[in-house]
């Protein structure tokens, strides 16, 4: 992967205005700040945003036992039906802002505003300041992006995780080294624990941009590939794994009590 072919850009973008500062960095600050404030404009018409899971970030601050079986109730006797990691995000915030529809949505918002450096510093880099700033603004105002982003169904938290693993699978092709990928694989873990198989569905175009494009041997991206897997399913199913787990020696408990 190379840098050496750029098209031709716009020189008034790399001005460097103060402190290493430029007219595209204060360009990209602009269209976050747009961008938050579309995610936040009239947020109270989102009430409660998606009930259910809120009931279930409700509940699940009653106790730690809820917080980590993701209770749905605060009965504890059922969890939802997404895994963990979304909905603790949620409740961390919920614990110090209450329990809301803007809570539970506000890490959602986040996402979707600090996921645009993060899509304008990959496409700078391989096409240049202008191409980074024209895909940052319509990431910000597709009209999609903002909708799920407003709301408290783990959508934005989702497409965040992503873009870090995009980037660090990125990096892995760049240098060759093995760490950048399996950073990029626990990312897309982390992204399995918010929306399960939803976050392996740019797992393809991943591994094919290193296995196409690192300047490794074959041997030895396989094998890097078959490790990064390896850790990919293990933190996947990290939670499912401990939650079975403990209801296996729940249960023998409670025969044995018998």
């Amino acid at each position: 992967m190379t840098t050496a072919t750029l098209p031709a850009q716009p020189s008034f973008l790399k001005k460097n205005l103060f402190f290493g500062v430029t007219i595209s960095t204060l360009l990209v600050i602009a269209i976050m700040a747009f961008s938050f404030g579309v995610h936040m404009y009239n947020i109270e018409s989102i009430g409660d945003a998606n009930a259910y899971y809120t009931a279930a970030v409700k509940s699940m601050l009653q106790s730690w036992s809820n917080f980590f079986f993701i209770a749905a109730e605060p009965g504890g006797s059922v969890t939802v039906d997404k895994p963990p990691l979304g909905l603790w995000i949620e409740a961390v915030f919920a614990y110090f802002l209450g329990v809301s529809g803007f809570s539970v949505s506000l890490p959602n918002i986040l996402a979707g505003v600090f996921g645009i450096p993060l899509l304008y510093s990959m496409v700078k880099k391989y096409m240049g300041e202008l191409a980074g700033l024209v895909a940052a603004f319509v990431m910000a105002i597709t009209p999609v992006f903002v909708a799920t982003n407003r709301n408290n169904t783990m959508d934005g938290l989702l497409v965040f995780f992503l873009l870090l693993a995009a980037w660090a699978f990125i990096k892995a092709t760049e240098s060759g080294k093995l760490t950048w990928l399996l950073l990029g694989a626990f990312i897309v873990g982390l992204g399995f624990n918010i929306k399960m198989l939803q976050a392996f569905l740019p797992l393809p175009a991943f591994y094919a941009l290193y296995f196409f494009g690192s300047k490794e041997g074959w041997l030895r991206k396989i094998i890097n590939l078959g490790i990064a897997t390896v850790l990919l399913v293990a933190v996947s199913l990290s939670w499912a794994v401990v939650v079975d787990l403990g209801s296996r020696g729940l249960t023998s408990v409670h025969w044995f009590q018998r």
